[in-house]
């Protein structure tokens, strides 16, 4: 990927909820994914397809590009809350489909009605600090877990109001 067909990613992914067959298309994304350092060991590096399992009670989403996964996301529900985990492959980062991705799976708690959308990451992985901010996202006590409070509305001005 290089500068000039960063936007034309935007404009050609197509994100969508993942369904049962894109199961062999995500394992095979991951067969050839680098994490970056500060993953906190996710995906895991062998035996994706039992993560992948795991994860499939849960709601998750694709971005596919030209028939292929390039990124993937996971909404995990718990009580009132959900936890959020991000994941583009490498070749694909930097081109805003992270931010893509994570605006998508916020849109989605706020739709089902949590009332908390939180994740956790390493500290030096600023990438992901910086896009879950950029979102609306807050550090909590511990600086590795950003969360947003979906019950507040940021108004034009800039003060937080509780949602009606």
């Amino acid at each position: 990927m290089t500068l000039e067909t960063k936007p034309a990613i935007l404009e050609t992914v197509k994100l969508r909820p993942a369904e049962s067959q894109d199961r062999e298309a995500l394992v095979e994304m991951y067969q050839t994914f680098e994490p970056k350092g500060a993953s906190l060991g996710l995906p895991p590096r062998i035996n994706q397809d039992a993560w992948l399992a795991r994860l499939a009670c849960h709601f998750n989403f694709v971005l596919e590009l030209e028939g292929r996964l390039v990124g993937h996301g996971v909404l995990c529900a718990e009580d009132s809350s959900a936890e959020v985990a991000v994941f583009v492959h490498q070749e694909y980062r930097g081109a805003g489909l992270g931010k893509l991705l994570l605006a998508r799976m916020v849109e989605e708690a706020r739709r089902l009605g949590f009332r908390r959308v939180w994740g956790v990451t390493e500290l030096d992985n600023l990438p992901m600090l910086r896009l879950a901010h950029s979102l609306g996202f807050h550090c909590g006590d511990d600086p590795s877990e950003f969360s947003i409070d979906l019950q507040k509305v940021e108004d034009p001005c800039g003060s937080l109001t509780t949602a009606a």
